[in-house]
């Protein structure tokens, strides 16, 4: 399955392009991201063209930091819903936690965990599990974000202990220190961040456990878990397509960004067919709008996606052997 990332990890990235004075047009059709997508929060693209506009952008208006440079015209808002869990939490170390726990909503290509260090502090290691495209920029950009954060949980005087890359160094020192403010390691083993003890049992002065609670609740009840199956994700693209009247297999592809006939071969492999899933929902969604008296059955069509009423009947028929106003009579099975 393609990985997506959330389209505004693009934030900000047009008016730095201008700024270093080119054209962010021609970088955004060459990698197929829409113009205007970074500012729509519930807009998805492809992480592999996201990495590769960062690096390519880099490479050819000679801008060496670029991704730290960009880091700097965003912030938590780009992590969508995860950002109101992380401005809740407690502690600066809760609010990260929270970051990790749910990134793979941000996006499934990227993966943030969580090493207790010897004296207290807490290391963090920051992977990006796409394969075979560059991360160079990615890396950078993340990073900086991740200073950021840290400022907003613990107070604006708030420093990571220290961030290693797995490249060597793009920028000046002064790049560096100006978007990270701590020592920066290059050609480690690995991405990530540390935070010391101190600093990880900070209070956040915006901590609102109530907020915290119901965010998280909303969170686990809308999302599905990070090792869910493709088939899983296809029945929570139905549900969520079905009111829309667009469901189709044609239409989930694209939210996946997978090609119709590639989306039926890997559900195939689940022994699922896309068709039968968007059914099986339907119905599903059918019995529980019916049990809802003050819902017309005109509108129970709507919501399930049908232009007719009669479209309603036949299905009804077919699923539970009975008309809509039948079933409505009886407990549905």
């Amino acid at each position: 399955m393609v990985n997506l990332i959330r389209s505004t990890a693009m934030w900000g990235y047009p008016g730095l392009v201008r700024e270093l004075g080119a054209d962010p047009a021609v970088f955004l059709d060459r990698f197929g991201i829409p113009s205007g997508t970074e500012l729509e929060v519930d807009t998805f693209i492809p992480f592999a063209s996201l990495v590769r506009i960062l690096e390519a952008t880099a490479e050819e208006l000679t801008c060496p930091d670029f991704g730290l440079r960009l880091s700097g015209r965003q912030g938590l808002h780009i992590i969508g819903p995860i950002a109101v869990i992380v401005r809740s939490a407690s502690t600066v170390l809760s609010g990260i936690e929270a970051i990790e726990r749910f990134l793979y909503i941000h996006s499934p290509a990227l993966t943030l965990a969580a090493q207790p260090r010897d004296d207290g502090g807490v290391e963090f290691i920051y992977e990006i599990v796409e394969l075979g495209v560059p991360h160079i920029q990615a890396y950078e950009l993340s990073m900086g974000i991740a200073a950021q954060i840290v400022r907003m949980l613990g107070g604006p005087s708030s420093r990571l202990d220290a961030v290693s890359f797995p490249h060597p160094q793009q920028g000046t020192d002064a790049a560096y220190r100006d978007a990270l403010g701590c020592p920066v390691y290059f050609q480690r083993p690995r991405a990530g961040f540390e935070l010391s003890a101190e600093l990880a049992a900070r209070g956040n002065e915006n901590a609102d456990p109530q907020t915290h609670r119901i965010a998280t609740e909303y969170l686990e009840a809308t999302y599905l878990p990070a090792n869910a199956t493709l088939s899983d994700r296809v029945a929570e693209l139905a549900r969520r397509l079905l009111p829309t009247g667009q469901c189709t297999v044609e239409a989930i592809a694209g939210e996946l960004a997978m090609h119709p006939r590639t989306l039926q071969r890997r559900l195939g492999d689940e022994g699922a067919r896309c068709q039968e899933i968007i059914d099986r929902e339907r119905r599903a969604q059918a019995a529980r709008y019916l049990a809802e008296p003050d819902l017309h059955l005109s509108q129970i069509a709507g919501l399930l996606g049908y232009a007719e009423q009669s479209a309603l009947n036949r299905s009804c028929r077919r699923w539970f052997g009975r008309t809509p106003r039948q079933c409505r009579l009886g407990a549905l099975v």
